[in-house]
């Protein structure tokens, strides 16, 4: 059981992160001795400890307590739960050949769980509150794993399709040079003048026949033998997620809904038609729309509204 000085649970002072430095780095071990069981060490580990664990260890019943010095000065205060094993009599020559290297793996999964969790968070964030399409592929172009905008773009098959973590572009002969340029990416390291970090290649949309961006990222995690690519792909918002985000802007439902249309690069009769308005009535509105929006343009509105859905689903 490793224990901290209380400092290191509030604002970290500098007292505090030199005690966080010898408690991660402290040294080669030095020594190790037994420590009173019931003492005042022993009160202070209970302390930590749920009812009868806790009640058992501060009367010393059942319990091994020693302290490891290392090379620093600062020491672990271990306490062994004994179980009437036929090794009891023998776990101070058993901990002492163990702790650095139990030390050790006890703080790396402290660290992984904390790793875990941030994971968690940003898988949580791409999954719920991005709108662009993002894989996440190892070297070879393998999926590995995409947020909810990647599944519907794979299964839309327009750009990308996947089938069995295999990647195919609806253009065949983009697929090729998608695999080449995803190797690149991942062979590729921070600094390094043989190639960049992040590579952005062009591939044809099947519907609009428009070359549309990704974007490919090497990201390498700690401990991971393999770097990972994430490409991300931005998706055009629908309209009745425009029409949503216009509403939350102050707009009405009907200025709202021509707002989408204009988004769109509709004329202003293949919208009214849309709109089943007249074209004189629409132009009102459009005119309301950019007065509200306070948009020089069209142009501007559109850019606006799409830039603004991408960043997160409405709700």
């Amino acid at each position: 059981m490793l224990t901290s000085a209380p400092p290191l649970g509030s604002a970290c002072s500098a007292a505090a992160a030199a005690a966080l430095r010898r408690q991660l780095q402290p040294g080669a071990a030095k020594t190790l001795r037994p420590r009173r069981a019931g003492g005042k060490a022993a009160l202070a580990l209970a302390a930590r400890l749920p009812g009868q664990l806790a009640a058992e260890l501060a009367a010393g019943r059942g319990w091994a307590l020693f302290s490891c010095g290392f090379e620093d000065g600062s020491e672990d205060l271990i306490a062994l739960k004994l179980d009437g094993g036929p090794h009891d009599a023998h776990c101070r020559d058993i901990l002492q050949a163990i702790w650095p290297v139990l030390r050790e793996d006890s703080l790396r999964e402290l660290a992984g769980e904390t790793q875990a969790a941030v994971t968690s968070a940003l898988l949580w964030t791409i999954s719920e509150k991005t709108d662009s399409a993002v894989l996440v592929l190892d070297a070879e172009g393998t999926l590995l794993h995409c947020n909810e905008s990647g599944r519907d773009m794979l299964d839309g098959g327009d750009l990308l399709s996947g089938r069995g973590g295999r990647l195919s572009c609806a253009r065949p002969g983009d697929t090729a040079g998608f695999y080449a340029a995803v190797a690149e990416c991942a062979r590729s390291r921070r600094g390094s003048s043989r190639g960049p970090r992040e590579l952005i290649l062009f591939l044809e949309d099947r519907k609009s026949g428009m070359r549309l961006p990704v974007s490919l990222t090497r990201y390498r995690c700690a401990g991971a033998g393999q770097p990972l690519v994430v490409a991300i792909l931005p998706r055009q918002p629908g309209r009745r997620r425009i029409e949503m985000l216009a509403q939350k802007m102050g707009l009405s439902p009907a200025e709202a809904r021509v707002a989408a249309l204009i988004q769109l690069g509709l004329t202003n009769r293949e919208a009214a038609h849309i709109a089943g308005l007249k074209e004189q009535t629409f132009n009102t509105y459009a005119k309301r729309v950019l007065a509200k929006l306070q948009a020089g343009g069209r142009a501007e509105m559109a850019q606006r509204l799409t830039w603004q859905a991408s960043l997160g689903r409405a709700s």
